[in-house]
């Protein structure tokens, strides 16, 4: 039986009386209510302050809180490096009205158990860190996706909501099964560190500081996060060649792709996208994967998207970003004098959209955003200095960013919101504060010298003024 708490009066009840200990989120609360007496909860954790959520946003926040993890089929994540739970809808009297069925039966194909089932409503994502396993924080994830809602991004950052799971429940059917199926394949080794991790949490064996940021209701639940990321992965046209290594080396060669050197160029922005495609193709693995006839108008959008991603990962404090982002394509057009968009599924004009002469894009996507916000993770933005040298970028972006500092600064309403609503330790939260003043202290001084221009606006790449844009010289000052 599930029941609805929406009065704030019982979530402060529910929160003081320690269900919810190790990871204090306030929020509109679900609970699913289990047969041992044990209560699982999914919170919609409180609108950031300033932020827009959209109707597509808030659907889905529903949706994900109506997820009975008793009604549906749970397989282990069997891919990459950290351990996840994959969430199936199946019709369950094909298996004798038993879930477990499914999960014996299917869980050990990976990803093709997807074919099995009817749909993949989303992924529920647990904290793990050991030595010898990957880095994830499960309210990173969160913190993305309501810092992505204040910025306006049009980078797309999955929506995400607090889970609980009874620790047991999850250990029979998602982590032994895990450790069994994965025991004798090769190239793992992270990803099997992270379920040996899970399993040694939820049997009692791990009692440290890592069991204590995975662990709720008194050590009987697991916590993460519930959310789905889709898209397809960019090759090195975005996530640049790696061919640097990891950590610093790949970082800096993502500074190497044409809307990173058309950001740090001092042409007018157009100009300056049509030649980063030139110089970008010096390199040969570049060229293999960005074609010479890229659109001005993909490199634009990409720029601004360049600007939305290292400006968030700069704040949060992102430690695993390059070769994370994705993309999926989308129709873009001009409509009143606004931007807008909607997905493009195939390469043909649809007979509505007509009039207004779509192009054809892809859309940025982050999907994985686990990596951050925790103290201690390695913060690769501010360390390879991406938000410095930058020639142009987006004044309402350049604006949220200083009213944001201003904030943060003087632990204003959103300096509260990530210790009250996104559960984040006061460190965290002044470690977040202290680079977003920082940011905009950087931003700000290059703006205030002439260096950096206020005049990248995607919208206009779309019109024939790309190359005319201008900016508001009275802009640098903080926030207006």
């Amino acid at each position: 039986m599930k029941t609805r708490w929406l009065a704030a009066a019982t979530l402060a009840t529910a929160l003081a009386s320690g269900w919810l200990s190790a990871s204090p989120v306030a929020g509109e609360v679900t609970e699913f209510r289990l047969e041992n007496g044990l209560v699982e909860r999914c919170v919609k954790i409180a609108d950031f302050p300033g932020a827009h959520y959209s109707k597509h946003d808030r659907k889905r926040e529903e949706g994900y809180c109506a997820l009975d993890f008793a009604q549906l089929a749970l397989c282990p994540k069997l891919w990459s490096t950290s351990p996840g739970t994959i969430i199936y809808e199946v019709d369950v009297d094909s298996f004798g009205g038993d879930y477990s069925q499914f999960e014996r039966q299917h869980c050990a194909e990976g990803h093709h158990a997807r074919q099995a089932a009817r749909h993949k409503p989303g992924t529920f994502k647990i904290s793990v860190n050991a030595r010898d396993t990957s880095a994830t924080y499960a309210p990173a994830s969160w913190v993305y996706y309501h810092f992505s809602r204040y910025f306006r991004t049009n980078v797309h950052v999955p929506i995400a909501v607090y889970r609980s799971m009874d620790k047991a429940s999850h250990n029979t059917r998602v982590t032994r099964p895990a450790l069994a199926i994965v025991a004798d394949r090769h190239g793992l080794g992270m990803l099997k560190a992270g379920w040996r991790f899970l399993d040694a949490v939820e049997t009692g064996q791990e009692t440290g500081s890592g069991a204590a940021a995975a662990l709720t209701d008194d050590g009987r639940q697991v916590f993460g996060v519930l959310l789905d990321g889709k898209g397809d992965r960019y090759d090195a046209e975005f996530n640049g060649t790696r061919e640097s290594g990891w950590g610093s080396g790949q970082n800096n060669d993502f500074q190497q792709t044409a809307p990173f050197l058309a950001l740090r160029s001092s042409q007018p922005v157009a100009a300056a996208a049509r030649s980063a495609i030139h110089d970008a193709r010096k390199n040969p693995k570049m060229a293999k994967a960005l074609p010479v006839d890229t659109p001005v108008e993909q490199v634009i959008f990409w720029m601004q998207d360049v600007l939305e991603i290292t400006l968030l990962d700069y704040i949060l404090g992102q430690q695993d970003r390059i070769g994370n982002i994705d993309y999926t394509w989308r129709w873009y057009w001009i409509e009143d004098g606004k931007l807008e968009s909607d997905g493009a599924d195939g390469t043909s004009v649809p007979a509505e959209l007509e009039a207004f002469r779509p192009v054809r894009l892809k859309q940025s996507a982050i999907n994985d955003n686990d990596a951050a916000v925790r103290l201690g993770y390695a913060d690769f933005a501010a360390k390879t200095h991406m938000l410095e040298g930058l020639r142009h970028y987006n004044a309402d972006l350049y604006r949220r960013l200083g009213r944001l500092a201003a904030d943060l600064g003087g632990k204003g309403p959103a300096w509260r919101w990530m210790t009250e609503s996104a559960g984040l330790s006061d460190r965290e939260a002044d470690a977040i504060a202290k680079r977003t003043v920082a940011a905009f202290s950087l931003l700000q001084a290059d703006c205030q010298s002439g260096a950096l221009k206020l005049d990248l606006d995607p919208m206009l790449a779309l019109t024939p003024q790309a190359d005319d844009i201008s900016e508001d010289l009275n802009a640098c000052g903080a926030a207006q």
